[in-house]
Protein backbone atom coordinates (compact mmCIF):
# COMPACT_ATOMS: atom_id res chain seq x y z
CA UNK A 1 0.00 0.00 0.00
CA UNK A 2 2.75 2.72 1.08
CA UNK A 3 4.29 1.66 -1.91
CA UNK A 4 1.66 2.83 -4.15
CA UNK A 5 1.29 5.70 -2.26
CA UNK A 6 4.95 6.82 -2.87
CA UNK A 7 4.32 5.65 -7.06
CA UNK A 8 1.54 7.91 -6.96
CA UNK A 9 3.38 10.88 -5.66
CA UNK A 10 6.25 10.42 -7.42
CA UNK A 11 4.04 10.18 -10.71
CA UNK A 12 1.90 13.31 -10.30
CA UNK A 13 5.19 15.59 -9.38
CA UNK A 14 6.61 14.24 -12.50
CA UNK A 15 3.52 15.37 -14.59
CA UNK A 16 3.69 18.69 -13.28
CA UNK A 17 7.87 18.67 -13.85
CA UNK A 18 7.46 18.29 -17.65
CA UNK A 19 3.63 20.65 -17.98
CA UNK A 20 5.86 23.38 -16.34
CA UNK A 21 8.85 22.93 -18.71
CA UNK A 22 6.08 22.76 -21.49
CA UNK A 23 4.52 26.07 -20.21
CA UNK A 24 7.91 27.49 -20.17
CA UNK A 25 7.57 27.84 -16.09
CA UNK A 26 4.18 29.19 -16.02
CA UNK A 27 3.01 26.49 -12.82
CA UNK A 28 6.33 27.13 -10.99
CA UNK A 29 5.91 31.40 -11.29
CA UNK A 30 1.90 30.89 -10.35
CA UNK A 31 2.77 28.81 -7.31
CA UNK A 32 5.78 31.33 -6.18
CA UNK A 33 3.19 33.96 -6.89
CA UNK A 34 0.93 32.58 -4.64
CA UNK A 35 3.43 31.63 -1.83
CA UNK A 36 4.79 35.44 -1.83
CA UNK A 37 1.19 36.83 -1.41
CA UNK A 38 0.60 34.60 2.11
CA UNK A 39 4.28 35.10 3.18
CA UNK A 40 3.43 39.14 2.77
CA UNK A 41 2.15 39.65 6.13
CA UNK A 42 4.37 37.30 7.78
CA UNK A 43 7.48 39.43 6.38
CA UNK A 44 6.18 42.79 7.24
CA UNK A 45 5.16 42.09 10.76
CA UNK A 46 8.71 40.87 10.95
CA UNK A 47 10.13 44.09 9.52
CA UNK A 48 8.27 46.08 12.45
CA UNK A 49 9.17 44.26 14.76
CA UNK A 50 12.99 44.81 14.02
CA UNK A 51 12.30 47.71 13.67
CA UNK A 52 10.36 48.34 16.56
CA UNK A 53 12.57 46.80 18.78
CA UNK A 54 16.22 49.00 17.28
CA UNK A 55 13.88 51.96 18.53
CA UNK A 56 12.97 51.45 21.81
CA UNK A 57 15.50 49.61 24.62
CA UNK A 58 14.20 48.53 27.22
CA UNK A 59 16.22 48.87 30.56
CA UNK A 60 15.95 46.62 33.86
CA UNK A 61 16.37 48.50 36.96
CA UNK A 62 17.53 46.11 40.00
CA UNK A 63 17.24 47.54 43.56
CA UNK A 64 20.47 46.53 45.78
CA UNK A 65 20.38 42.88 47.33
CA UNK A 66 17.02 42.03 45.44
CA UNK A 67 18.53 39.91 42.93
CA UNK A 68 19.73 37.47 45.26
CA UNK A 69 16.44 35.25 45.20
CA UNK A 70 18.27 32.19 45.72
CA UNK A 71 19.58 33.21 49.10
CA UNK A 72 16.16 34.51 50.64
CA UNK A 73 14.85 32.88 53.54
CA UNK A 74 11.67 32.20 55.30
CA UNK A 75 10.44 34.44 58.27
CA UNK A 76 8.77 32.15 60.69
CA UNK A 77 7.87 33.73 63.40
CA UNK A 78 8.51 37.36 65.88
CA UNK A 79 9.06 37.50 69.48
CA UNK A 80 10.20 40.86 71.18
CA UNK A 81 14.00 40.55 70.70
CA UNK A 82 14.44 38.34 66.99
CA UNK A 83 12.68 36.73 64.49
CA UNK A 84 12.93 32.35 63.64
CA UNK A 85 14.11 31.70 60.05
CA UNK A 86 13.47 28.82 58.65
CA UNK A 87 16.44 26.91 57.07
CA UNK A 88 19.21 29.25 58.78
CA UNK A 89 22.33 27.19 58.13
CA UNK A 90 25.18 29.71 58.36
CA UNK A 91 25.90 32.49 60.95
CA UNK A 92 26.40 36.35 59.77
CA UNK A 93 23.67 39.15 59.22
CA UNK A 94 19.98 39.31 58.02
CA UNK A 95 19.22 42.26 55.91
CA UNK A 96 14.98 42.28 54.52
CA UNK A 97 14.10 42.98 50.96
CA UNK A 98 15.34 46.74 50.61
CA UNK A 99 18.76 45.50 52.09
CA UNK A 100 17.97 47.25 55.36
CA UNK A 101 20.15 45.33 58.62
CA UNK A 102 17.73 43.26 60.67
CA UNK A 103 19.84 41.26 63.24
CA UNK A 104 22.49 39.00 63.73
CA UNK A 105 22.13 35.34 63.65
CA UNK A 106 22.45 33.92 67.34
CA UNK A 107 21.44 30.50 66.13
CA UNK A 108 21.59 28.23 62.82
CA UNK A 109 19.51 25.13 62.40
CA UNK A 110 16.52 24.28 60.05
CA UNK A 111 15.26 26.59 62.28
CA UNK A 112 17.46 29.38 63.20
CA UNK A 113 16.96 32.32 65.44
CA UNK A 114 18.08 36.13 64.39
CA UNK A 115 18.60 38.69 67.37
CA UNK A 116 17.03 41.91 65.86
CA UNK A 117 19.72 44.72 66.10
CA UNK A 118 17.82 47.39 68.00
CA UNK A 119 17.72 44.53 71.11
CA UNK A 120 21.73 43.87 70.80
CA UNK A 121 25.18 45.72 71.57
CA UNK A 122 27.66 46.56 69.08
CA UNK A 123 30.15 49.19 68.01
CA UNK A 124 28.65 52.08 64.92
CA UNK A 125 30.05 54.56 62.45
CA UNK A 126 28.52 57.67 62.99
CA UNK A 127 29.26 59.65 59.81
CA UNK A 128 28.89 63.69 60.78
CA UNK A 129 29.39 66.39 58.35
CA UNK A 130 33.55 66.65 58.69
CA UNK A 131 34.54 63.49 60.10
CA UNK A 132 33.66 59.68 61.27
CA UNK A 133 33.31 58.78 64.37
CA UNK A 134 33.27 55.25 66.56
CA UNK A 135 30.20 54.83 68.58
CA UNK A 136 28.51 51.85 70.93
CA UNK A 137 24.60 51.13 70.40
CA UNK A 138 22.92 49.46 73.47
CA UNK A 139 19.61 49.80 74.85
CA UNK A 140 18.45 52.55 72.34
CA UNK A 141 21.42 54.88 73.10
CA UNK A 142 24.65 55.69 71.41
CA UNK A 143 27.95 56.23 73.74
CA UNK A 144 30.94 57.64 72.31
CA UNK A 145 33.94 56.33 73.73
CA UNK A 146 36.53 59.09 72.90
CA UNK A 147 36.63 61.53 75.83
CA UNK A 148 37.78 64.94 73.22
CA UNK A 149 34.31 64.54 71.37
CA UNK A 150 31.19 66.15 73.30
CA UNK A 151 28.10 64.17 71.66
CA UNK A 152 25.74 66.98 72.06
CA UNK A 153 27.69 69.09 69.23
CA UNK A 154 28.20 65.50 66.67
CA UNK A 155 25.22 65.16 64.50
CA UNK A 156 25.27 62.54 61.75
CA UNK A 157 23.93 58.99 60.13
CA UNK A 158 24.51 55.98 62.11
CA UNK A 159 25.83 52.97 60.24
CA UNK A 160 27.11 49.41 61.65
CA UNK A 161 30.53 49.89 62.18
CA UNK A 162 32.77 49.48 58.89
CA UNK A 163 34.98 47.45 61.31
CA UNK A 164 32.39 44.52 61.55
CA UNK A 165 31.62 42.24 58.61
CA UNK A 166 29.25 44.14 55.97
CA UNK A 167 29.41 47.25 57.68
CA UNK A 168 31.34 49.50 54.83
CA UNK A 169 28.91 47.68 52.62
CA UNK A 170 25.63 48.76 54.46
CA UNK A 171 27.33 52.48 54.94
CA UNK A 172 28.33 52.49 51.06
CA UNK A 173 24.60 52.26 50.05
CA UNK A 174 23.19 54.15 52.43
CA UNK A 175 21.42 50.98 54.88
CA UNK A 176 22.03 53.76 58.64
CA UNK A 177 20.29 52.59 61.46
CA UNK A 178 19.05 56.16 62.22
CA UNK A 179 20.20 59.07 63.52
CA UNK A 180 22.08 61.12 65.49
CA UNK A 181 21.18 64.65 66.71
CA UNK A 182 22.96 66.93 69.66
CA UNK A 183 22.93 63.72 72.01
CA UNK A 184 20.65 61.45 70.82
CA UNK A 185 20.09 58.78 69.01
CA UNK A 186 16.78 59.08 66.60
CA UNK A 187 16.18 54.83 65.73
CA UNK A 188 14.75 53.60 62.84
CA UNK A 189 13.70 50.22 62.53
CA UNK A 190 13.63 48.17 59.54
CA UNK A 191 10.37 46.31 58.10
CA UNK A 192 10.88 42.78 58.68
CA UNK A 193 9.82 41.34 55.14
CA UNK A 194 8.54 37.70 54.44
CA UNK A 195 11.33 37.11 53.36
CA UNK A 196 15.15 37.90 53.84
CA UNK A 197 18.62 37.24 52.78
CA UNK A 198 21.41 36.02 54.88
CA UNK A 199 24.71 37.65 54.50
CA UNK A 200 27.36 34.62 55.75
CA UNK A 201 29.88 35.75 58.38
CA UNK A 202 33.21 35.72 56.97
CA UNK A 203 35.65 37.29 59.28
CA UNK A 204 36.96 33.56 60.33
CA UNK A 205 37.16 31.85 56.81
CA UNK A 206 40.01 34.13 55.41
CA UNK A 207 43.24 32.55 55.72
Amino acid sequence: MKVNYITLAFLIVLTLFIVDVFTHNNISNNIHSILSTLAAPLYNSKDFLEKYFEKNITIQHIKIFSNNKSNELDVLSEDLKGIYVRNLKKRGIIINDKGELIGFVEKTGSVGYVTKWWQSEFPVTIEATDLVIVGYYKKYQITIPDPIIIPETVSGKVYLSEYLPYGKLLRNFGRDLGEFKNGNFEISIPKISKRVVLLEEYNHTAQ
